[in-house]
């Protein structure tokens, strides 16, 4: 594909090098000094137009990887599909990208056209047609300050408009993931799918059963803190796209039915989306348990219905629960860990609440223990959340919030940076036995 480069000049476009951050400037200065080609862009660039402050900042450039290496102290070479340049910095991190080039032999593409391999590296005339959407194709020259446009991303910005690059059935199939982040970006920034963009995703969108379930966890840990969660799921049903991540969930999602999922997970989405606003720590352990606690419900009392311990039913409903999960995203371990921690925890809390009219002001040892467990502070808040949906008193939150550690802003570690012993010691629980209707217990593992 050919394009024509629109060139617009600073005091046309209104952006400044300036407006970057200061580690942004460092590696775009960096490379310059270096001679090579260097430009801020995609989504840094799309957010400061739309006078926002940008989240992260991308650069992209005419050096090869190992070349921008050489050139930082503290960098790395990622990805195997693409290598990008991680330049890493104390509070900011900075990902540096070569141009990647046309649809040369080098591409390796399955059979239904979704590229598997992609180090092909290209000019920035190339580069443009190897991205999203045209908002994201706006870069940001360095050496003269000007906006290069190829695509119309500029008044797409303008006109609020969401806009595949090329043929959007053929760019679909390329990158499945593509579906995703258009209901991103379209819950988002509050921009409208072009009909094309929009039928095409009807056309394409069994293709993202072909996405690994690791990938889909990432994809779907951006959608749900990307600071719009709840309306982007309103905008992944209404696209078709929730049950490709999700196994039954979006049959549960009744915005205006009463009985739906959605009158916990709207609540559980907003409070996310609050916190992303406000800067603070998201755990997205917090966000599944909400997304998934109402079929928990579902799958305890069918075992209780077989006169399993209540006890026993919430263990073998959270077993079959994740492993329903399971078959559309890959969820760490120590993420599931957690999950199953907030769950357990809030038949504990409700049963060890003093009763109604009572202070409780001095906590019993049951009580302490309870407060002493990992993650209480986060089964607190998912209590408290269940409290506005009315299946939990007011008082039991407020008894528990009085109890519960207060905590900055940091305080709450990244579930990235989680380790084994952040768990605690686990109280070893015997796994209950599976009981068939009419017959005798079997094996938890069936």
């Amino acid at each position: 594909m050919t394009a024509i480069q629109t060139r617009i000049p600073a005091e046309t476009h209104g952006l400044s090098i300036n407006d970057l951050s200061e580690n942004a400037r460092f590696v775009l200065e960096r490379l310059h000094e270096a001679g090579f080609e260097a430009y801020a862009v995609g989504g840094c660039v799309r957010d400061l137009l739309r006078g926002r402050n940008p989240k992260d900042f991308d650069v992209v450039t005419d050096a090869r990887p190992e070349e921008v290496k050489r050139l930082f102290k503290r960098a790395r070479i990622i990805g195997r599909r693409f290598k990008i340049v991680h330049v890493v910095f104390r509070d900011e991190l900075i990902e540096v990208t070569t141009f990647r080039g046309g649809d040369a032999d080098e591409v390796k593409r399955a059979d239904g056209g979704m590229i598997t391999r992609d180090n092909v590296f290209g000019s920035i005339d190339e580069d443009v047609w190897r991205r999203d959407f045209a908002c994201n194709a706006l870069y940001l020259d360095f050496a003269s300050g000007e906006l290069v446009d190829y695509v119309e991303g500029l008044t797409d910005i303008r006109s609020g408009r969401l806009r595949v690059i090329g043929e959007p059935e053929a760019r679909y199939r390329e990158d499945p993931v593509r579906m995703l982040r258009a209901a991103r970006f379209a819950a988002k920034l509050g921009f409208h799918l072009t009909p094309d963009s929009e039928q095409a995703i009807a056309h394409c969108r069994e293709t993202l059963a072909d996405i690994s379930p690791a990938r889909l966890f990432d994809e779907t840990v951006k959608l749900l803190q990307g600071g719009a969660g709840r309306q982007t799921v309103l905008e992944l049903k209404r696209l078709g796209l929730l049950e490709y991540l999700f196994d039954n969930l979006a049959t549960w999602i009744e915005p205006n039915d009463p009985a739906s999922d959605w009158v916990l997970i709207e609540p559980v989405l907003e409070a996310t989306d609050e916190r992303v606003a406000k800067d603070l720590p998201v755990n997205p352990a917090f966000l599944f348990a909400g997304l998934f606690w109402r079929m928990l419900g579902r799958h305890r009392v069918q075992w209780m219905h077989q006169r399993v311990p209540m006890e026993d039913a919430l263990v073998l409903a959270a077993d079959e629960v994740l492993a329903v999960a399971a078959r559309r995203l890959m969820i760490p371990r120590r993420l599931a860990e957690i999950i199953r921690a907030i769950w357990s925890l809030q038949p504990d809390l409700e049963r060890h609440a003093p009763p109604a009219g009572k202070s409780g002001d001095k906590l019993t040892e049951e009580q302490r223990a309870l407060t002493e467990a990992p993650w209480f502070r986060a089964a607190v808040d998912f209590l408290c959340l269940r409290s506005r949906t009315n299946e939990v008193d007011e008082a039991v939150c407020s008894f528990w919030r009085r109890h519960a550690p207060e905590r900055s802003s940091r305080e709450e570690a990244p579930i990235e940076a989680l380790q084994p012993s952040d768990f605690g010691k686990k109280r070893r629980r015997r796994r209950p036995r599976r009981r068939k209707p009419g017959g005798k217990p079997q094996s938890a593992k069936g």
